[in-house]
């Protein structure tokens, strides 16, 4: 029997819409230059090019006169899918083959006094997750195709206390850009089946957001440096996104049950990004081997949440709060830089990377893991021109949201039975991996 149009279910869905563009901790992107990635991005205590305006803005009073770093950092993620329980154990499913372009860029100058200035870009949190097959796709209730990109621009300033020592501040300057497409169904026959009725595409432009940066450096000795990165939280604010319903419904009464539905809606949220702390030593182990390691704080426990607000409102049915229950996860970071001669350099670099992500939000949007980086890379330094080629393979390790064989759920979605059942079409076992290449041209004049 068909349900009313503007019952919990139809709006659960269009809030687990929604509550997609939360993402989980694979959307961090911690890679801001060709050098960093080479070395497993634990550069936080050495970093000595434009990418210092992201991984510690105090790294600018030891990088004499002025720099010009761009970077290019084509990423290509992959997923695979296999159910575990009903209604489909035998389903399979994977990504569509894709990449997208992470930037790093900076500039600075030192003119040898106390000071020192920069302005970065950086692309710090961003996901691209689209799945073969979305009009039979099992999780395409919950999400077929995600883009998500956070930019931001970092203007700084370092201040050499001593000849040693250097403390910065700057401003993290950010906007956000975010499209979802998923679909909404609704249960109908005597099997009450799920079927699709909606095609639901969500997009929008964050507001400018504005925090602080902070940096140290401190080299005790020509062998060892020391250094502390901070970048503080956000909640980036989304007033006006647009929200648009499509009938997929086949004719007859489900698609006269989901007319009043269609159409545009604006949509407000907001979205916490976690502070990231990252406390790194340098050791100059050989004249030509260089060896860091960073310990790195992500403060997921930001992203606790998402309220959304629908407008217009059809019987009041569509606002609520999502729950995401996300928590702070630590990253270990060991990079290696070795000197062959004069010119070249070879790089490597190991990460180990907890995810925040609870198994009640796994799901097809992004099926977080803990995860394994390994990275290796090359730099030819000549004429006052730097260029630096590396690679990073991302390996998570294979996950499944279930416990003792069912599919878990937060408190909030146990006792609905639409919920349930949409969680239960995502119940399996996910695989990933992500290619990182990594290509950087600098200049010092």
């Amino acid at each position: 029997m068909l349900k009313s149009t503007t019952n919990p279910s139809l709006a659960a869905c269009l809030l687990r819409a929604l509550a997609s563009t939360a993402l989980a901790g694979g959307f961090s992107i911690y890679e801001a230059g060709a050098r960093a990635t080479g070395m497993g991005c634990a550069v936080t205590a050495s970093v000595a090019d434009g990418s210092a305006l992201f991984y510690n803005v105090a790294g600018l009073s030891f990088m004499p006169g002025t720099q010009a770093d761009v970077n290019v950092m084509p990423v290509a993620p992959h997923i695979k899918f296999a159910g575990l329980g009903d209604p489909f154990p035998s389903y399979t499913a994977e990504t569509v083959t894709q990449s997208f372009i992470i930037p790093g860029v900076g500039v600075s100058h030192n003119p040898g006094g106390k000071l020192a200035f920069g302005l970065g870009v950086s692309a710090p949190f961003g996901l691209g997750v689209e799945w073969k097959d979305p009009d039979t796709y099992s999780g395409r209730f919950h999400s077929y195709d995600v883009d998500l990109a956070t930019i931001y621009i970092t203007p700084a300033v370092s201040y050499k206390v001593t000849p040693r020592l250097a403390l910065a501040a700057g401003l993290d300057v950010a906007y956000q850009h975010i499209q979802l497409n998923r679909r909404a169904g609704q249960a109908f026959g005597g099997n009450a089946e799920l079927v699709d009725v909606l095609d639901v595409q969500l997009e929008g432009d964050s507001d400018l957001n504005f925090t602080p940066t902070f940096g140290l450096m401190y080299k005790p000795s020509p062998k060892v440096s020391l250094g502390v990165m901070y970048h503080h939280k956000k909640t980036m604010t989304y007033k006006g996104g647009t929200g648009t319903l499509t009938s997929v419904a086949p004719a007859g009464p489900l698609q006269d049950a989901v007319a009043p539905l269609v159409g545009e809606y604006d949509v407000d949220t907001e979205l916490g990004l976690p502070h990231i702390l990252s406390l790194g030593i340098a050791y100059r182990l050989t004249d030509r081997l260089l060896a860091e390691f960073d310990a790195v704080q992500f403060g997921w426990s930001n992203f606790e949440e998402l309220a959304l607000d629908f407008d217009p409102n059809p019987g009041g049915a569509l606002s609520s709060v999502v729950p995401m229950k996300y928590e702070d996860k630590w990253q270990f970071r060991l990079g290696l830089d070795y000197a062959v001669n004069e010119r070249w350099s070879l790089l490597a670099g190991y990460a180990r990377d907890e995810s925040p992500q609870p198994k009640a939000g796994m799901g097809a949007l992004l099926p977080d893991a803990n995860r394994n980086d390994f990275s290796f890379g090359a730099q030819y330094v000549a004429d006052g021109w730097r260029f630096t080629a590396s690679f990073m393979a991302v390996l998570n390790e294979a996950r499944d949201n279930l416990e003792n064989g069912r599919v878990t759920l937060f408190p909030e979605d146990a006792a609905d039975p639409e919920a349930v059942e949409l969680r239960n079409r995502e119940a399996g076992r996910y695989e990933s991996v992500a290619n990182i290449w990594a290509f950087g041209i600098g200049r010092q004049f």
